[in-house]
């Protein structure tokens, strides 16, 4: 079985490949839902994030409470590289499992959607990489249709990740999404077509 990285930059459309590929039969194994899961009410990895950040982290049910971790970490570089040794670990861990599972399910392919493919050294494990990118003006206008943000704040978000460009010269495969749906959906198509006849 071949397991392929996604990524691509906030806006860039990387969710909706990720369903595209879902919806032609392809797993998708999400890395946000297994950091989710790596840090659940009851986990090993939700204890030590209260041990590393204290019980305010969590919600009244238990939960941990996304957000005030969050605050905690946005501007403060060292605590993030703390959470991130807390969670990485355990999201590579989770995921190999879920590739195994799939595996032994029958599947010729994978995808894994990351944000953070390159910025945690997953691209190295991928047979490989599928970059979805599209213009910053598409990607602010996009973020800024989901959840209402202000242009400046969405460039922000944009300079504190990876560059695209950078990216680019690191990926086996662009798909460029400055298009309609039904462009993006041509172009998942036949790359699904190219990764199959491998």
């Amino acid at each position: 079985m071949s397991v392929y990285g996604l990524t691509g930059g906030i806006g860039a459309g990387k969710s909706t490949v990720a369903n595209l590929f879902q919806e032609s039969g392809i797993p998708v194994v999400l890395a946000d839902d297994v950091g989710r899961q790596v840090a659940s009410k009851g986990s090993d990895g939700l204890a030590e994030i209260v041990r590393s950040f204290g019980p305010d982290v969590l919600e009244r049910n238990g939960e941990l409470d996304r957000r005030k971790l969050g605050a905690l970490i946005f501007n403060d570089p060292d605590r993030r590289r703390e959470l991130e040794g807390i969670l990485h670990p355990r999201v590579r861990d989770q995921s190999r499992e879920l590739f195994n599972q799939l595996e032994q399910a029958g599947n010729q392919i994978v995808v894994y959607e990351s944000a953070l493919l390159y910025e945690t050294q997953r691209h190295t494990e991928m047979r490989g990489v599928i970059l979805v990118a599209a213009s910053e003006e598409q990607r602010i206008a996009r973020v800024r249709s989901r959840d209402g943000s202000e242009v400046e704040a969405v460039r922000q978000r944009i300079k504190a990740q990876m560059d695209e460009e950078e990216k680019r010269g690191l990926a086996d495969y662009i798909i460029e999404n400055n298009r309609d749906l039904q462009a993006l959906r041509r172009e998942v198509d036949s790359l699904i077509e190219q990764l199959l006849g491998r």
